[in-house]
């Protein structure tokens, strides 16, 4: 607004004066407007403080016959002009900064749940797809295991303690990173709903992983009241072709009405 205003200004107060100089003072400040948008802030300074050196040593010392108050404003349109141009150049690349990180961010929560900071559905399917052609094709992977755990009735647990349900998610997010295998790939796909890629691996090694993740969430179960599923299945080269992503969740969700709750496990075993 200001970069507006002020040609607006010095152009109603140069209307006594002759035309040349309101022509000198026009350029000055179209010439302090290009400067001040495209020159970088250490060169301006320079730039500005040199002209307005020499603007000085020839309005003031030499024989101009020009009246005084023309003089300071032919002095200060070049500075003032490039100091807003220059303002408003920063506010710009502040702007597309924020809109570049607002972008970033936004992006990040396509790809990463916010709360227990695992990749999501999106990615889930994406990796899902490529491991499925690798299985197919047999060369580099003969075995993928899927496994589902999910934290039934949560909603309820939800709607009276949020803090307290983002955080169990996220322990349970900390102990499936801490006792399941790196080589395993980790999704949280909404839904306090977890998928576990497991690839190449014996169906006894998958038995234990198991039983480990069964004992480390029956360590956090008892605290809630509602209960921890999971469901497994095992693909191979033959089975591969048949389970494309949506059909694979199906078939997971099936495998979790018939699982035990682990509260109620931990009650048996008592």
């Amino acid at each position: 607004m200001a970069v507006v205003l002020l040609p607006i200004g010095l152009f109603f107060v140069t209307q006594p004066y002759q035309a040349n100089l309101q022509i000198g003072l026009a350029l000055q400040l179209a010439l302090g407007a290009v400067v001040g948008l495209f020159i970088p802030s250490l060169m301006l300074t320079w730039l500005m403080i040199g002209l307005t050196a020499i603007g000085t040593a020839v309005l003031i010392f030499g024989y101009v016959m020009i009246p005084i108050p023309a003089k300071l404003m032919l002095l200060a349109a070049f500075p003032t002009m490039a100091s807003l141009a220059a303002v408003i150049r920063g506010d710009l690349l502040q702007y597309r900064r924020l809109a570049a990180t607002q972008e970033e961010i936004e992006r990040y929560l396509q790809h990463r749940d916010p709360v227990v900071t695992l990749r999501t559905m999106e990615l889930a399917q994406t990796v899902y797809e490529q491991s499925r052609n690798l299985l197919r094709e047999g060369v580099f992977l003969r075995s993928l295991d899927v496994t589902i755990i999910h934290w039934e009735h949560h909603q309820q647990y939800e709607q009276f303690h949020l803090e307290e349900h983002d955080a169990f998610l996220r322990a349970l997010a900390h102990e499936l990173r801490q006792h399941r295998l790196p080589a395993e790939q980790l999704f949280y796909i909404d839904d306090a709903t977890f998928l576990i890629y497991s690839y190449d691996l014996s169906r006894q090694q998958i038995e234990q992983l198991t039983q480990t993740t069964r004992r480390q969430m029956a360590a956090l179960a008892p605290v809630h009241p509602t209960g921890l599923k999971i469901g497994q299945i095992h693909l191979e080269q033959a089975e591969a072709a048949r389970y494309d992503f949506h059909r694979l969740l199906h078939h997971l969700v099936r495998e979790l009405e018939t699982d035990i709750v682990v509260e109620y496990l931990l009650e048996a075993e008592q």
